[in-house]
């Protein structure tokens, strides 16, 4: 094929995060029954929900005692989310249908376009190289990660037509990290993509998802808890339930939802478990995929685990092929209160070792140490000072030490609105002007995002944590 386009900006294809996308159960016409993705449990679903739980919750609210309510609650709830569920060796139990938008933004009806650009922030981008050269990969999270890299692939061979470039940039945003690492370990040979540039990408998931499938909740917030978990609108038909029950039955009532929404939407899913960080993989494999019947699911789940585990590999491999890769991480922030992991450094969703692939982060409230020295795992140049100066931050053991850029006090949400990291987003897509964290001092690779004036400003010296060293 002859590439025509002489532009000088590669496409840009956006891959999504985690509530970017929708999904919908269909037909055999192809008509839609119900909404898959995002979660939503609807006015037929909520209906029988409440009638299997009188009976229960009459006698729990009688007696005092759970009286077998919070295992019927996690039935009940479990099969008013069975649209997101799928069999053992992960495919779905109903006929799932992606929204997708297939074609340039130029192309798509206006009301597609608003939907994109309220659900990320590429307007800037798209005015700047052409809605003719942005792309938008829809992708459901419930759904099979080797199905959807090759549907992956088969649109960066369309955006690649459309645009008339021989190669396409991926926006990597959040959850769309995963399925970024698993389309580069199948397809990176293919030689198509020119950089990747992940904006607090789950490059190796989440913490949140491991301590939700440990159990290992903080469940007296159980409001935030499911609001995480089943959405805004559904949580607060869960929460309306909770608010009757008893204190002492409360955490047993609690466990049971958490265990219903794990063994429905995230067990028989290979990109749900590609949110589970490459460390606690093989515990939580061993629990839940040893048994003969997702012993194929297990293999898929295996091979994508092994490219989280060696992401340097990864970023190694990708180097050879001309792959760029590029990181934008927020960190300092805990993460959501309603798991118990209080000590790791995040963006309150994505743990910052996540989005930087392997960067010695301290934990909150604490530094790396008096005299702490950079260790230089990864770093092209041992002269480079990776090392921040709130002494919370080593870049240098991450993958790409000189492509990561760090925002303190930075809320995974609050990544849309950030000025400074858009614009390094934006520059990095839109030519090979910026290349690391060096080459303009405009964009440090460590800065402090101010929320009142949505933008970051550089880290000081002067600005060392309280915490102890």
């Amino acid at each position: 094929m002859e590439y025509t386009c002489e532009c000088g900006c590669y496409p840009t294809i956006i891959i999504p995060g985690i509530g970017d996308c929708k999904a919908f159960e269909v037909d055999e016409k192809g008509d839609r029954l119900r909404k898959a993705w995002p979660p939503d449990i609807d006015a037929a679903a909520t209906k029988k929900l409440k009638n299997a739980l009188i009976g229960p919750a009459l006698r729990m609210m009688l007696f005092r005692r759970d009286m077998g309510f919070s295992k019927r609650a996690g039935e009940a709830i479990a099969e008013a989310l069975d649209v997101l569920s799928s069999y053992p060796d992960g495919t779905f139990k109903h006929k799932i249908e992606v929204e997708t938008y297939d074609g340039p933004l130029s192309e798509l009806k206006e009301e597609d376009r608003k939907f994109i650009y309220r659900m990320l922030p590429f307007k800037p981008l798209a005015d700047t190289i052409g809605e003719d050269h942005v792309f938008y990969f829809a992708f459901t999270p419930i759904g099979n990660t080797k199905d959807t890299v090759g549907r992956l692939r088969d649109f960066i061979k369309m955006a690649k037509k459309k645009s008339g470039h021989d190669k396409v940039n991926l926006a990597s945003v959040s959850l769309g990290g995963t399925i970024t690492t698993a389309y580069l370990d199948t397809y990176g040979d293919d030689g198509d993509i020119h950089r990747v540039v992940g904006l607090v990408p789950a490059f190796d998931g989440s913490v949140i998802v491991s301590d939700i499938m440990k159990g290992e909740v903080a469940w007296e917030d159980y409001e935030t808890l499911f609001k995480e978990l089943l959405g805004g609108k559904q949580a607060e038909k869960v929460n309306k339930i909770a608010a009757y029950i008893p204190k002492k039955v409360i955490g047993k009532f609690v466990l049971s939802i958490i265990d219903a929404f794990v063994k429905t939407a995230i067990i028989n899913s290979s990109t749900m478990w590609g949110l589970v960080p490459a460390a606690e993989y093989p515990m939580l494999s061993e629990k839940y995929l040893s048994d003969p019947a997702h012993k194929k699911l297990k293999e898929e789940t295996d091979r994508y685990w092994r490219v989280r585990a060696d992401f340097p590999a990864l970023v190694a491999k990708g180097g050879d092929r001309g792959v760029e890769f590029f990181s934008l991480c927020g960190y300092n922030k805990q993460l959501f209160k309603a798991v118990n992991s209080s000590k790791v450094s995040s963006d309150m969703v994505v743990h910052t070792a996540s989005c930087s692939m392997g960067a010695h982060i301290a934990p909150l409230g604490e530094t790396l140490g008096a005299g702490y020295k950079q260790q230089n795992l990864r770093c092209a140049d041992p002269a480079h000072n990776h090392l921040s100066t709130d002494n919370m931050v080593d870049a240098s053991c991450g993958a790409m030490p000189d492509t990561t850029w760090y925002f303190r006090d930075m809320e995974h949400e609050e990544a849309a609105v950030n000025a400074t990291l858009l614009e390094i987003a934006y520059t990095l897509l839109k030519d090979d002007s910026l290349g690391g964290v060096f080459d303009n001092p405009v964009y440090p690779q460590f800065s402090r995002f101010v929320k009142e004036e949505k933008r970051s400003v550089p880290l000081t010296a002067a600005e060392v944590s309280p915490a102890k060293a």
